[in-house]
């Protein structure tokens, strides 16, 4: 905007749109906000404008793409088209009611969380859902790919690296499958087996699966076809009908599993247990995992259930067990058991049992038995050696069952062992250390206990040679003090005085004993070595 000296404005300049045109008479400018109609005199150029036009709509137009089928035969013919499309997950929720006490058998209801999030009506759907882990991905084939050329380098030119690999882990064997539920009412036209939830309708207040009694305030019915599909698991429900951006829960499982109560104690939740349940997936379909609602005369609590083959079972909690505690303790030990021993080139080599024990007192302050099971973290390298056998474990924990009757008190100690080596080489081995090692309790070959009792004979022998030496050396060492300073009190004398007769008197003694000593200690040492020689065979060095 273009104002005077008093701020009016008197012009302005307004941004427009201008289109420029090469013609052979050249540049010439239209402005557009002046123009009512522009249309091309060459039809190439038209065409041209309107096939631009109608990719820049393609690509405003979002997911939706212009497909074109040709057919080269002849006559009418009836084509069928589908398409695959983006669409959620389908999600699971569960219900389980625990039995009766001394009853085995639950009622599990399972439904299916089904979403329309499209624009469009979904009228009699013949809708499938599939339980599974494939690999999935998605990768643009629509726009254009260019490929860069790779850069090659002579042969002389080129490095070889060495290549990473990811350390593989063993496949576990599945435990074998328990047997198959009763069976249930199944239509003719079922391709696999049928899941029928019968209701209560018109006012009653209570319905059931089997003859189980489930809910007090509610019922359902729900019907799904299931059957194997390669790899996967799905449910076929057949004709559904659902509105655009609606859901619903669709009941896709009604049967009897196999469920125990338990109480599970693994110090998650302090001095507590977790209450919960072993289930068994016992209805021949694969459940997939999501949240279930446990119901044990009324709200108990919430679990999450993972996904479950046909045949598997795992251990649930939903809730902390407040009428049982758990305390652990640990036991001190003692010093480890020998147990295996062998001798190798003059080493002995131990093998020592190490044990660590750690104990946990329960106490049940309810009014209803209860079995906890304690998981117990499994120490590294180390072996169960009480109790004898664990309820189960996993790579890294016991689970052991105890049973407590109202208001018991019992306690569990779990003893573990690992084998700690240790060498000695018995050649620097005093006496009293390889007799001490000889009369260990545990397991020593018997091989080895007479070579080690051998080796005590032959090491006491030694010791007393060498001890006789000592003495011997430190005998000698005192003549030699001994001489020199008679040698300096015969410097200060006369040698014919009677004081000097007798020096020189000791000092003919004592050469006569400094040569028995020597003969003696060379005696001792060619003992020695043959006693060293003898102790060497003994231990097989």
């Amino acid at each position: 905007a273009v104002t005077d000296e008093s701020g009016e404005i008197v012009a302005s300049v307004a941004d427009v749109d201008v289109l420029s045109l090469l013609t052979p008479g050249g540049l010439v400018s239209v402005r557009l906000d002046t123009a009512r109609r522009i249309t091309f005199a060459d039809p190439a150029l038209q065409a041209e404008l309107e096939g631009a036009l109608a990719a820049l709509g393609e690509a405003r137009g979002g997911d939706r793409k212009p497909v074109r089928v040709q057919f080269r035969g002849r006559g009418p013919r009836a084509v069928r088209m589908g398409y695959v499309t983006e669409a959620p997950v389908w999600k699971t929720s569960y219900r389980l009611v625990l039995p009766e006490r001394g009853d085995t058998q639950a009622a599990l209801q399972g439904w299916a969380l089904v979403e329309n999030p499209t624009e469009a009506d979904w009228v009699d759907v013949d809708l499938t859902l599939v339980s599974g882990r494939p690999v999935s991905f998605v990768t643009d084939l629509y726009t254009p790919r260019y490929l860069q050329r790779p850069r090659v380098v002579l042969a002389d030119d080129a490095v070889v690296r060495p290549e990473s690999y990811d350390r593989g882990v063993g496949r576990v064997a599945a435990a074998p499958a328990p047997p198959p539920p009763p069976p249930m009412e199944v239509p003719d036209d079922a391709e696999a087996g049928v899941l029928n939830i019968r209701g209560g309708r018109g006012g009653e207040v209570a319905y059931y699966v089997d003859g189980v009694r489930i809910d007090p305030t509610s019922s359902v019915e729900a019907q799904g076809t299931q059957g194997d599909f390669g790899e996967l698991f799905a449910y076929r429900l057949g004709q559904v009908t659902l509105p655009r951006r609606g859901s619903a829960m669709l009941p896709i499982v009604g049967a009897n599993v196999r469920a125990e109560r338990l109480s599970i104690f693994s110090g998650a939740a302090g001095r507590h247990p977790m209450r919960g349940v072993r289930l068994v997936n016992t209805t021949g379909a694969s459940l997939r995992g999501g949240p279930m609602t446990v119901l044990d005369d009324g709200y108990a609590g919430d679990a999450l259930l993972p996904d479950l083959p046909p045949g598997d079972e795992r251990l649930l909690t939903f809730a902390v067990d407040q009428d049982v505690l758990v305390d652990p303790y640990v036991v001190p030990n003692a010093a480890g058991v020998v147990q295996t021993a062998s001798i190798r080139d003059g080493v002995l080599i131990l093998g020592r049992q190490g044990r660590a024990t750690r104990g946990y007192r329960l106490e049940n302050r309810g009014e209803r038995t209860r079995t906890v099971l304690v998981e117990h973290v499994r120490q590294p390298g180390s072996e169960l050696i009480a109790p004898a056998t664990a309820e189960e474990s996993t790579p890294d924990r016991y689970r052991f069952r105890v049973e407590l009757a109202p208001g018991a008190v019992d306690s569990l100690e779990v003893v573990e062992a690992r084998i700690l080596s240790e060498q000695i080489v018995l050649t620097s081995a005093s006496a009293d250390q390889i007799a001490a090692i000889a009369s260990a309790s545990g397991a020593l070959p018997d091989d080895v206990r007479r070579a080690l009792e051998r080796a005590v004979r032959d090491r006491r022998a030694l010791a007393e040679t060498e001890r006789q030496y000592s003495a011997l050396r430190a005998e000698l060492s005192g003549i030699d003090q001994e001489q020199r300073r008679i040698r300096e009190n015969l410097n200060a004398v006369d040698n014919a005085s009677d004081y000097g007769a007798r020096l020189l008197a000791k000092l003919d003694e004592q050469e006569s004993r400094i040569e028995t000593i020597r003969e003696r200690m060379d005696e001792l040492e060619s003992q020695a070595e043959r006693q060293r020689a003898d102790l060497r065979v003994s231990v097989g060095g």
